[in-house]
């Protein structure tokens, strides 16, 4: 049996570390534009293709911090599925439930940094998601998918309520921009939600942003069992309908950004299943995500369970809080 079984795409990530860029920006910090000159060559820093997408990142992570793993997705006929095999074997993640389409791409993203930050142009192949077969596992972790999830969602509530799987669920853009009443279903079967803070509030579709209790406890009210919320630099949240917990940022020198939501996830669903508390599992994550961010790459910087109670052990300081 294993522990996890993520559901999701597979991508392949092409990392472009930019030279001859600029930004402009307007007087708020989010307002700003990446700017590259038009019709020129442009000579490129680093390029580097990395397997990536949160269900193969959250299965690494997790077989690294030593739990059984294996990933369910649909990838095209192509480079990206032999070096995704390549990849998973390598980790020791079971592939025998990834599904070649030869009639499809496989999805992709092309990763521009630029002092430190990313912009994305992503794709994702469209693919019929269902579920089809699914090994024993006692938990399910779905994460991103392209636009036609509906039957898949629809297959995995009725898989947890057969099997009395434990569900974890991380949607991706398309699925957060559905809204949180047409996801009701599922969201009521969901163990573990993870969004960022942005994520929350478009999930609510509310206009007017709350403040973070409010936010975190109107995210709780629509199903899930626990809710973990990111912000980025200001740390993580975690509330199973008692205090709420807060984190902040792990020391880190951050290089890029892509996989932290991923490695925060992976590490705070580990330390669950290792027995920890919901406040030592938001330190697992915040070690775990600081790491991932110091390097390009989603793979690259997820630590194993002694490096995570190093460092841990190493930063006494690095404590959680309850927010009354």
């Amino acid at each position: 049996m294993f522990d996890f079984v993520t559901i999701g795409d597979i991508k392949l990530d092409t990392f472009v570390v930019l030279e001859g860029a600029s930004i402009q920006c307007e007087l708020k910090e989010r307002e700003c534009l990446l700017c590259l000159p038009y019709g020129e060559k442009l000579t490129v820093k680093t390029f580097e293709p990395q397997m990536a997408g949160s269900a193969p990142n959250v299965a690494v992570g997790l077989r690294r911090l030593g739990l059984k793993t294996a990933v369910a997705s649909i990838v095209g006929h192509d480079a990206t599925a032999h070096l995704a095999q390549q990849e998973l074997k390598k980790e020791r993640v079971g592939r025998d439930y990834i599904q070649e389409d030869r009639k499809a791409k496989s999805s992709f993203s092309i990763v521009l940094l630029y002092r430190g930050e990313r912009t994305m142009l992503t794709s994702h192949s469209p693919h019929h998601y269902r579920l089809v077969r699914c090994p024993p596992t006692k938990w399910l972790y779905v994460s991103e998918l392209g636009e036609d999830f509906q039957d898949l969602y629809q297959d995995v509530v009725g898989h947890v309520k057969q099997k009395k799987v434990k569900l974890a669920l991380n949607p991706g853009t398309v699925q957060i921009r559905a809204g949180a009443k047409k996801l009701s279903s599922i969201l009521k079967q969901t163990e573990i939600l993870f969004v960022n803070k942005e994520e929350g509030h478009l999930l609510l579709r509310e206009q007017d942003h709350f403040d973070m209790p409010r936010l975190i406890r109107t995210l709780w009210k629509a199903g899930p069992a626990v809710i973990v919320l990111t912000d980025g630099k200001n740390g993580a949240y975690a509330f199973d309908g008692g205090n709420i917990y807060t984190v902040g940022s792990f020391p880190a020198h951050k290089v890029e950004t892509t996989g932290a939501g991923d490695s925060f996830a992976s590490a705070f669903m580990a330390a669950r299943m290792h027995g920890k508390d919901l406040a030592e599992s938001l330190r697992w994550g915040a070690v775990n995500s600081a790491s991932v961010i110091s390097v390009v790459g989603p793979q690259p910087g997820l630590l194993h369970r002694t490096e995570i109670e190093r460092r841990l052990k190493a930063h006494p300081e690095f404590k959680v809080k309850e927010l009354k």
